[in-house]
């Protein structure tokens, strides 16, 4: 049966080729055969879903009056089927019954630091295979910057480097951390005592010797985990901030709102953000902007009345309830809150500089739920930054608001016209833009790609492409290199491409500043969850 599912894999890819690259126009009546084929064929070697798909598109291609489908239109008529026979592919064998995985949201983040892209990349495997999410570093500073928007359940580093020991970082990683529990690894040939005590001096949690067996190194890391969350459950304060964390705003806001509305008492939230943090962290480093988000909490508390519940809403955010209070009141509270914390001077490397916030307030009395007061609290917070920011916005009436969602572009860059569409029709239909707005393109090779300027365009964006490595003419690795040659070369997240054979160019990638790779064939949930992650470090 195995070799009639590859057969009828090939005989889609070829046909849905063919149509996508030579032909200019696709009669109605071949269309008809192709889907008439797959919805009996494709059930009774076991591709029900394919099957399923193509007998719905069937019923709607005898329903339309199209008797020519234009290249373009075809692509989108077809794009479920796409997605279907591209997880087949991807995974060898569709089986409905396979035992669920993790969600996305619910994978323990491990950020992985070695200069060897070969231990790198066999490690990484090796983790996601025990349902780990992993975002892999071949750069030191590169792993800092990114710590705090990824905020990992562990670290591990080796501790001989090019430029910089491990140990080193370590320190440097523990002057970070030091509010946030992460666990640290430090792995290393070197099982010297003095290593493995210096190790243990800087706070590392464990310490490995290679080479070690794999199943020992995932159980202890495991551990590791384990206990980071553990300790995360019992947390009710913000490390950082001493205010209280997200996971107690719901109950809270419940709380409160159930006794309000039984004592009939106005009841008022707000989010606030603090303006331009983004800037402060990569122009001071993110000990000053550490100590800017400290700073503020404690002006946040000292400037509430008795009974307003302060939380860390997550990165530079917070939001507060205000009980009792009507969201006129509330917007005096934060209007003198702002115009103390404007005042407060901070110094940093010679510096000075002073931080204001914007915040929206909604009337949390009048909106229908916790979801709804945020939404609408949100609306008004990106009215406030709209409009110039350092200022406090009354949420408009109580009517529904979608969320403020940020803008983040996308680039597809790969050979096969059917990777490419199927790709760009699932970001756009994915659960991405629940996060985001999302904007994509598609190039059909490296040269096309950089000919097109698409890099040069909208520097405000945060830009996503996805590159296949191995491409005619211009492959993956020299795009990547000339767009980390670039000034604003930060502003790009690259995903790359590569089929399992090509681990030589999955280490040079790497080593030139990929931030991160998948291997062909890929489950296209694999692609969100990752790029969900991407997106949350790049636009918090």
């Amino acid at each position: 049966m195995e070799k009639y599912k590859v057969k009828l894999l090939g005989n889609i890819r070829t046909k849905l080729k063919t149509w996508f690259e030579e032909a200019e126009a696709i009669e109605k009546e071949d269309l008809y055969k192709f889907l008439h084929s797959l919805a009996g064929t494709a059930p009774t070697i076991g591709y029900l879903e394919i099957g399923e798909i193509a007998g719905r598109l069937l019923m709607e291609l005898e329903q339309s009056k199209t008797g020519v489908w234009s290249r373009e239109s075809i692509q989108v008529f077809l794009s479920p089927l796409l997605a279907a026979a591209y997880e087949a592919d991807s995974s060898g064998r569709l089986d409905l019954t396979a035992e669920k995985e993790p969600a996305d949201g619910e994978k323990d983040l491990i950020m992985l630091i070695d200069d060897d892209p070969a231990l790198i990349m066999f490690l990484k495997e090796e983790l996601e295979k025990n349902q780990f999410a992993v975002m892999a570093f071949t750069s030191p500073q590169k792993a800092l910057k990114a710590l705090f928007d990824l905020d990992p359940c562990c670290v591990i580093m080796d501790v001989h480097m090019k430029g910089k020991s491990g140990l080193e970082i370590l320190e440097e990683f523990k002057q970070y951390i030091h509010f946030r529990f992460i666990p640290s690894i430090m792995i290393s040939v070197d099982n010297s005592k003095e290593t493995r005590m210096r190790s243990y001096e800087l706070d590392a949690d464990d310490f490995i010797q290679k080479p070690f067996e794999i199943d020992e190194f995932i159980l202890r890391v495991r551990r590791l985990v384990k206990r980071k969350k553990q300790l995360r459950e019992l947390i009710m304060l913000d490390e950082l901030t001493k205010v209280y964390t997200r996971k107690h705003l719901k109950p809270a806001f419940e709380r409160v709102s159930s006794q309000m509305e039984r004592e009939q008492l106005p009841f008022s939230a707000a989010m606030i953000d603090l303006d331009h943090f983004k800037s402060i962290n990569d122009r001071y480093g993110h000990l000053t902007g550490d100590h800017v988000l400290s700073q503020f909490a404690e002006v946040l508390k000292n400037n509430l009345r008795t009974g307003d519940l302060p939380f860390r809403y997550g990165g530079e955010e917070f939001f507060v309830l205000f009980p009792r209070t009507d969201h006129h009141t509330a917007k005096h509270v934060l209007d003198r809150l702002l115009e103390q914390f404007e005042q407060e001077v901070f110094s940093s490397a010679g510096e000075t500089l002073t931080v204001s916030f914007s915040a929206g307030i909604s009337d949390a009395s009048a909106c229908r739920g916790f979801e709804h007061t945020v939404k609408a609290a949100d609306h008004a917070l990106y009215e406030a930054k709209r409009m110039g920011r350092a200022r406090v916005i009354l949420a408009k009436g109580n009517e529904d608001v979608e969320p403020v969602k940020k803008a983040v572009r996308f680039a597809i860059v790969d050979d096969d016209p059917i990777i490419r569409s199927v790709l760009q029709d699932y970001l756009r239909n994915s659960s991405l833009n629940s996060e985001v707005s999302l904007t994509v393109e598609t190039y059909k090779n490296g040269a096309a790609f950089l000919s097109s300027g698409w890099h040069l365009k909208m520097p405000e964006l945060p830009s996503f492409i996805i590159l296949d490595g191995v491409m005619p003419e211009l492959d993956g690795v020299e795009v990547l290199k000339s767009i980390r040659s670039l000034d604003d070369q930060e502003r790009f997240t690259i995903v790359m491409l590569t089929g399992r054979t090509s681990e030589e160019d999955m280490a040079e990638a790497l080593r030139l500043g990929a931030d991160d790779y998948l291997t062909k064939p890929f489950k296209l949930k694999e692609m969100e969850s990752r790029l969900l992650r991407l997106i949350k470090k790049v636009s918090s």
